[in-house]
């Protein structure tokens, strides 16, 4: 994989996903709101060798944990290892979901990038409640299980959504990448051979 082209994609998701955050975020939805990010990762999941894989989302977590709108909950400071965490082991779950699906069809890739949405937020939440049941930290209380996880819901339906034209985008710069031949499913027609 060409990094140099991962890290300009990663610059331009995670500065949409929090530049835009106020423009897209349904607030009559739990404020859902989509994950550009998690559908570039998903791209990345599907496509390249599980080591590189690995890498990218040590990456891209690392980079939404530095990201602005993320340190919040720890008064203004960012706290690295949530969303790293959340990523890796989001790469892992579509690592071993790859073998079975078409990875170059968008409606994969926008669900792919949904899934990841749900790890994310699943992995953030997770760690915000093991950080408010520490007696050491001052951490706000998260908001009740049921309204995080229509929240996360919400959102991965979303990213979904906004998932569908941006992997027509992402598989059109498939041969920027590079990526090189992983083992799997690619396509409908490579498979009828």
């Amino acid at each position: 994989m060409r990094w140099w082209i991962f890290l300009i994609m990663a610059i331009v998701a995670i500065g949409l996903d929090s530049g835009l955050v106020g423009v897209f975020t349904l607030r009559g939805l739990g404020y859902a709101t989509p994950s550009i990010a998690a559908c570039l990762l998903g791209f990345i999941a599907l496509q390249a060798r599980p080591r590189t894989v690995l890498w990218a989302a040590w990456i891209i977590g690392i980079m939404l944990d530095l990201s602005p709108g993320s340190a919040g909950a720890a008064g203004g400071i960012p706290v690295i290892g949530p969303k790293t965490i959340a990523a890796i082991a989001a790469a892992q779950v579509v690592l071993l979901l790859r073998p079975v699906v078409f990875r170059r069809r968008i409606i994969t890739i926008a669900v792919i990038g949904g899934v990841v949405a749900v790890c994310l937020g699943l992995g953030n939440a997770a760690v915000e409640t093991v950080r408010w049941w520490m007696p050491w930290t001052h951490a706000l209380a998260p908001p009740p299980a049921s309204t995080r996880l229509t929240t996360i819901g919400f959102s991965a339906i979303y990213t979904i959504l906004i998932g569908l034209p941006l992997a027509g985008l992402l598989i059109g710069t498939s041969g920027w990448w590079r990526f090189g031949a992983a083992p799997g499913r690619l396509d409908y027609a490579a498979s009828r051979r």
